[in-house]
């Protein structure tokens, strides 16, 4: 037993990412260690329950033993026959059976289910006696390995399935909204200045907060299952942060809150749909929680590590120790029993935190409860401008 081969060979095992790339480096691995002259594998496709992936690796000296081809062909017809006709416990038995002198054939088996099958061939009849040891140990951790390929692929098809139902869902979703949101806009203008126009600025304020979770719920969900992607592109941060202040102020008329707020005229590199979501969400949290007649700062500004730093500050309702390490999980609210009344998802945050990752930055917070909370944010890579205030 050639110890430093099978080292060697396990550790590579562990380098697969694809079923496709662990079944050339089992086969290319069991013709070094043993010296067969021919391997092959075949994995279930449980769908229709055929073998799929079904790769030969032939050694250097199979070109003098040509007689072999033949048997190698009866053999992988025999089997793909089999699974297409047979009980899987009977093709089993029947591996095992046929696995004698110049073959080793073995049914890849973990935690008793059957995954596929292996087969080694060579011209020597003592060549079963010979390695059938080592073929049975190196398969315990090559099914191992099976496994969790197979699950991650799953579970990477699951994800996808998913997306696209949420991306149908949000599309149906978005039709409607668009409606409710235009006619209800073009109503309240009708009945200005009355009851009427309140509930239909009410209802129109309701679906577009709907708009943004559905369209943050998607950003989420399709985070999971690629990297963010991002446009890069250089943005300057006073102005977009400007638009997005002024874009809030019926919301914040509505509370009597006043805007505090010093901008630094800095040029960043960044994806600006990105961005313009990052102060959104923040603002609008700061805005939401924010008791009525209050104050609500924001400063921008360059730290020592040459990050872009958005601060802002609210005197709102805080947050609880407890609820400090999970407000940005998904779908996290919290002091649920002592703040019922603010609307909220438990979306916006865990969506900052995303973006951010994918700038290589970070977001931070700190906030006492009933006192108010503090939330900043760093980008890194930025080209500084002249500074100014508001």
């Amino acid at each position: 037993m050639n110890k430093k081969a099978i080292y060697k060979f396990l550790k590579k095992i562990n380098t697969a990412n694809t079923e496709k790339e662990l079944i050339e480096i089992s086969n290319h691995g069991f013709i070094e260690i043993t010296g067969a002259y021919a391997s092959w594998m075949g994995l279930i496709n449980f769908t229709n329950n055929q073998l799929d992936l079904n790769r030969l690796k032939l050694s250097e000296k199979f070109e003098e033993n040509k007689f072999l081809t033949s048997e190698i062909k009866k053999v992988k017809q025999i089997i793909s026959d089999s699974y297409k006709n047979f009980e899987i416990e009977d093709i089993n038995e029947f591996l095992e059976y046929a696995s004698k002198k110049n073959k080793i054939l073995k049914p890849l088996i973990y935690k008793n289910n059957t995954l596929g099958y292996i087969a080694l061939i060579s011209s020597d009849d003592n060549f079963y006696k010979k390695n059938i040891t080592t073929v049975n140990l190196l398969l315990e951790y090559i099914c191992s390995k099976l496994e969790i390929l197979s699950l991650y692929t799953e579970r990477k098809k699951g994800i996808k399935e998913r997306m696209e139902f949420l991306a149908s869902v949000s599309h149906e979703f978005k039709t409607p909204l668009n409606s409710i949101i235009g006619f209800s806009d073009l109503l309240a203008e009708k009945y200005k200045d009355t009851d009427s126009e309140k509930y239909l600025n009410n209802i129109s304020q309701s679906s577009i907060y709907l708009m943004d979770l559905i369209k943050n719920v998607l950003d989420y969900a399709r985070s999971e299952y690629s990297p963010m992607e991002l446009k890069l592109e250089k943005l300057r941060t006073k102005q977009i942060i400007n638009d997005i202040i002024w874009s809030f102020n019926e919301m914040r008329k509505e509370k009597n809150i006043t805007f505090n707020y010093t901008l630094s005229d800095v040029v960043i590199k960044a994806d600006v749909i990105r961005f313009k979501q990052l102060v959104y969400n923040l603002v609008s949290n700061a805005i939401k929680f924010s008791k009525p007649d209050s104050t609500i700062s924001i400063v921008t500004y360059v730290n020592r590590k040459q990050e872009f730093i958005f601060e802002i500050k609210d005197t709102g309702d805080g947050i609880s120790k407890r609820d400090m390490a999970k407000i940005f999980n998904f779908f996290t609210q919290v002091n649920r029993n002592q703040l019922k009344r603010q609307q909220g998802s438990g979306v916006g945050l865990a969506i900052c935190r995303k973006i951010l990752n994918a700038h290589g930055g970070k977001i931070f917070v700190k906030s006492r409860l009933h006192y108010g909370s503090t939330f900043w944010f760093t980008i890194p890579q930025y080209t500084q401008k002249k500074s100014s205030q508001k």
